[in-house]
């Protein structure tokens, strides 16, 4: 009987305690992962940005001043270039980005009643000589600036003439696309200042502290920073994919709403942005506030990641025809749950471990 009760003492003493650590440990600070989110995330990828946009600024240099098939073409992968990059870390949605409409000048995205492909059109088939300096195009509608009205521009109706000039409307037309992508060469460059060292806003995201506008204490920066991915990932299953797929009846799908279905580039950039998430969580070291309640949640993460990325990637066709396969549309279903999961994963199993509140959802924005 003695040694019953010895046992039964020693499971509770180890209940009451809890997970080592749980109580008595100090938790990491999140100061290192906030440098690693700057230095290993944020600068390369606005970096690559502002340089595929500058490539495409040259891409439509050459193309304006010797028209062909080949310079068509070139212009045309320096936008997927562009697109790819600016997919991997539009959902970063700090800092300059949210302010002067930057982020809306680089992507206007759902544009649900078509206003920038309107306006475009009508720049094209007017000649505007504004929308071809790129100072006056950065004061008009931000549908008409950026990733959008590129698209049009080189794969819209009437883009071919690009590749063969002889006309003042396809001149008018490659500088009116010089001109956006000069823009966003702009706007990148605008982003990449206010991450760079001394900077104001910098100097404040590195240090939480309770004067600190941005974070008062570490909680607050893990809250954000998770919110970035979940929200990120919402968008992705709710904005991008769901413009174009209803996954409960296949006749209200819409492939012509989806982003970038002239250039095909609808799901590499879906697979683009859901990479650059993978890529926050995993450069940033973010798992260091979990590894103590969850030491293998942040592999598991990772892995729900990948299954989601490679489904993206095996959907390598227009999304038209994706739709119209019962197959591909099956995998796009998919797609859509698998993201699903790793929101949950976030929300409710990691946003736990890493020390917040038990009942915060990020998913309903408390």
């Amino acid at each position: 009987m003695s040694r019953v009760l010895t046992l039964l003492l020693a499971l509770m003493l180890v209940g009451a305690a809890g997970p080592a650590g749980a109580e008595t440990g100090t938790p990491p600070s999140i100061e290192p992962v906030l440098e690693r989110m700057v230095t290993d995330y944020v600068r390369p990828r606005y970096a690559t940005v502002n340089q595929a946009a500058a490539g495409l600024e040259a891409g439509f240099d050459a193309l304006c001043a010797t028209p062909s098939d080949e310079a068509l073409a070139a212009a045309r992968e320096g936008f997927r270039e562009v697109a790819d990059a600016w997919s991997r870390i539009e959902w970063l949605r700090l800092g300059a980005v949210m302010s002067d409409n930057r982020l809306e000048r680089i992507l206007f995205f759902p544009d649900r009643k078509g206003t920038g492909r309107k306006q475009v059109q009508a720049a094209i088939a007017t000649e505007d000589e504004s929308v071809t300096d790129a100072a006056a195009l950065s004061g008009k509608s931000v549908a008409m600036q950026g990733l959008g009205a590129l698209e049009y521009i080189l794969f819209g109706s009437g883009s071919e003439t690009l590749a063969t000039g002889g006309d003042s409307g396809a001149g008018h037309r490659c500088r009116f696309g010089r001109a956006a992508a000069a823009n966003i060469t702009h706007v990148s460059a605008e982003l990449m200042a206010e991450w760079e060292e001394g900077s104001p806003y910098l100097t404040a995201f590195l240090k939480p502290g309770p004067g600190n506008p941005l974070f008062r204490t570490d909680q607050e920066a893990v809250s954000v920073l998770l919110g970035q991915m979940i929200h990120g990932l919402e968008a992705i299953r709710d904005t991008r994919i769901g413009a174009f797929l209803d996954t409960q009846n296949p006749d209200r799908d819409r492939p012509r709403s989806a982003l970038y279905w002239r250039s095909d580039m609808t799901l590499p950039s879906i697979s683009a942005g859901v990479s650059g998430l993978e890529a926050l969580f995993t450069r940033s070291g973010i798992e260091i506030v979990a590894q103590e309640m969850a030491p293998r949640l942040a592999d598991t993460i990772r892995f729900e990641f990948t299954q989601a990325i490679r489904t993206a990637d095996s959907l390598d066709a227009p999304v038209e025809d994706l739709l119209a396969d019962p197959k591909t549309r099956d995998r796009l279903a998919y797609l859509a749950y698998a993201i699903r999961i790793i929101i949950g994963r976030l929300d409710q199993e990691f946003a736990q471990a890493g020390g917040l509140a038990v009942g915060f959802s990020f998913g309903d924005g408390d």
